[in-house]
């Protein structure tokens, strides 16, 4: 199996312009995976495989920066990522039942993302914010003392914000 370069690339070309502009020196190893993360809601394989064809950076240290710091992920992500507090503090509080209000709402389980790319689910074991469970985080925004019904309300506006975005 050949190693995949930037040219291999396919539906991921935008990588092609974050890579070039790395190495030419206008971007940091971080920034560089910062920007192919945003541009693609997650760092694909195949674009990790080709940043350290085209660098010569080993693909080890890749992962081991995506994997050591929480803000990158390896998997993909919908362009609203929900993550539910699973933790003991808030699943006293009820997020085993916002858990699955999320799941029959968007149709999708923890680890997956709807087939419009618009929501992914995640559940997180601890957010460390025990006093305002149950939690809901979407991109950087904490939701505490969450219902059922107020997880429906912010996907409901999270909806409405993508189809005013034309998305």
């Amino acid at each position: 199996m050949a190693v995949a370069t930037v040219t291999d690339l396919g539906k991921y070309e935008a990588a092609r312009l974050i890579i070039d502009q790395y190495i030419a020196g206008e971007k940091t190893l971080i920034g560089m995976l910062l920007d192919i993360q945003e541009e693609f809601n997650f760092l694909p394989q195949t674009v990790m495989t080709a940043i350290a064809e085209e660098t010569g950076i080993p693909l080890a240290h890749l992962y081991g920066l995506a994997t050591f710091y929480d803000g990158f992920s390896l998997n993909a992500q919908g362009r609203n990522h929900i993550k539910c507090c699973t933790g003991t503090a808030c699943v006293v509080r009820g997020s085993r039942a916002i858990l699955t209000e999320l799941i029959l709402d968007m149709g999708i389980n923890p680890g997956e993302v709807t087939d419009d790319d618009a929501f992914s689910l995640e559940a997180v074991h601890c957010f460390g914010a025990c006093a305002h469970g149950p939690i809901l985080v979407t991109g950087e925004e904490y939701h505490g003392y969450v219902t059922s019904a107020k997880a429906r309300e912010i996907i409901g506006k999270l909806r409405k914000a993508d189809e005013e975005a034309g998305k």
